[in-house]
């Protein structure tokens, strides 16, 4: 159990991790009364799925125990539970299937993950085709509906001469919110995960790093961005081919064990600095101008 004063900074981070969870929540109409709700469900699952004993049913007394939720609503929200109602995973689409076996390394990319232009269909069997990128990831869809979905949400240009190019590295929806929104319940997640993993462990951290300076100039940040760009998405390239040397689904030869899902990722972010009522010409930072953060080995240091 956390000390009192431990509890006191994790809840101080708690608030900074839901602020902008708050914001949007607002943004859309999502009411404090709905946002109960949800928390309240969240809280039952969590604690019946989480925290159960392995010799005994998990029951509501003790989730109530638990959580500091009344028995008669654990209850309640016991039996309306929306078990029924799932959000799509983004890593299971047929576009993120695609896109990522695209960057994979050859024949349909080169070996760091930099896609190659493809034809759509190619009678040179030394010629890997979109057809072949297709049929590659064993689903029962006309290859033209693939070409045609991922036209829709802007991932790849048909061209004239018909060649297939690859027109977003990244699949991050353009057309429409749900897509956008099941990013948002999959990738934060997965974040912080990693963070708390690491905080709580006595081995080897897993990987969370990011660097970040305090005092960039807003004239910068348009080249600054579309720099950053270019070089996480090579990052990306390089950690798909990675990863997905070892996944089963593509190599046969592949470790074996349990089946595992691991994600790597990378993000950008940018805000202005608060500084008071400081012109920016004269603004004067104290400290280091700039670090690359990271945890250290030792629990709960950084």
């Amino acid at each position: 159990m956390l000390s009192a004063e431990l509890k006191k900074h994790f809840a101080a981070a708690l608030r900074r991790v839901l602020r902008p969870v708050v914001r949007q929540a607002i943004k859309y109409g999502v009411s404090y009364t709905a946002m109960v709700r949800t928390m309240k469900q969240l809280y039952v699952d969590v604690a019946e799925n989480d925290f159960a004993l392995p010799f005994k049913r998990q029951t509501d007394s003790r989730i109530a125990l638990l959580t500091g939720i009344s028995r008669k609503e654990i209850s309640g929200l016991r039996k309306r539970r929306q078990s029924d109602v799932q959000l799509a995973d983004v890593e299971d689409s047929v576009a993120t299937h695609a896109v990522g076996r695209w960057m994979a390394g050859p024949p349909f990319a080169a070996p760091d993950g930099a896609p190659r232009r493809l034809r759509y269909e190619s009678e040179d069997a030394s010629q890997p085709s979109f057809s072949d990128l297709v049929r590659s990831l064993s689903i029962d869809i006309p290859v033209r509906a693939v070409l045609d979905e991922l036209i829709r949400l802007g991932s790849v240009v048909l061209r004239p001469d018909g060649d297939v190019e690859l027109a977003r590295e990244a699949h991050i929806p353009v057309v429409g919110l749900e897509g956008k929104f099941t990013l948002l319940g999959s990738d934060p997640a997965e974040l912080y995960s990693t963070i708390a993993h690491n905080i709580e462990t006595t081995e080897e951290p897993w990987l969370q790093r990011k660097v970040a300076y305090d005092n960039i100039g807003s004239d910068a940040l348009d080249t600054l961005r579309d720099e950053a760009r270019r070089v996480g998405e090579d990052f990306v390239r390089r950690a798909n081919a990675l990863v997905s040397s070892y996944d089963r689904d593509r190599r046969e030869d592949a470790p074996g064990g349990d089946r595992s899902r691991v994600a790597i990722g990378v993000y950008y972010f940018e805000e202005i600095e608060d500084l008071g009522e400081q012109p920016s010409s004269a603004k004067k930072m104290s400290g280091p101008p700039g670090r690359i953060q990271k945890l250290n080995k030792k629990k709960g240091k950084k």
